[in-house]
């Protein structure tokens, strides 16, 4: 009887070490999961403000104007961009558009004819773990945040970008309406 008890107690044990070991493995591995994709999104984010950062003002013709080759609303922003390698001396168009959970970005190369045309395209697919991503758009001359931005003489000044992963960060675009007009 005195060895029934014991096995009993000793297999009781065995099931609580290794229910504690399991719910430890399994927490391990979500938060090795959530680590990752946490980075993904910290380069795709630090990516897409390097590129913001390096707006050119870049001039389309448009209904007889010299507009600035700057579009966005909530979803989707595309601008030109200066490139940064140095084997490329042109300039890039570049598209981000979030839709149904998925962030993808588009990029050609400058001068363009069908520019407006292909910016609408869906472009390749960055990453698929974000289920909220929103552009804004400061306008130094209404001192307000704008939730789009359609092509006119000026860019904005800065851009803020809302995820629910962190806090919305705001990206300076240094060409933006206080430069443009020297």
């Amino acid at each position: 009887m005195e060895l029934l008890i014991s096995v009993t107690i000793l297999a009781l044990i065995a099931v609580i070490i290794g229910g504690s070991l399991r719910l430890g493995i399994r927490a391990w591995e979500r938060g090795e999961y959530e680590i990752s994709a946490l980075q993904g999104l910290r380069v795709t984010c630090d990516r897409m403000s390097q590129r913001i950062k390096s707006i050119y003002p870049y001039r389309i013709q448009k209904d007889g104007k010299k507009l600035a080759a700057f579009k966005g609303d909530s979803e989707s922003v595309w601008f030109v961009t200066s490139t940064l390698i140095r084997a490329e001396k042109n300039m890039k168009w570049v598209s981000y558009s979030f839709k149904d959970g998925d962030l993808s970005m588009g990029e050609g190369m400058m001068p363009d004819k069908k520019l407006l045309e292909k910016v609408s395209e869906k472009g390749e697919a960055l990453d698929a773990g974000i289920s909220l991503l929103k552009f804004e758009y400061f306008s130094t001359k209404t001192t307000e945040w704008k939730d789009s931005w359609d092509l006119q003489e000026q860019l904005p000044s800065a851009m803020r970008i809302t995820t629910d992963k962190w806090q919305p960060f705001i990206i300076s675009i240094p060409a933006g309406e206080r430069n443009e007009k020297k």
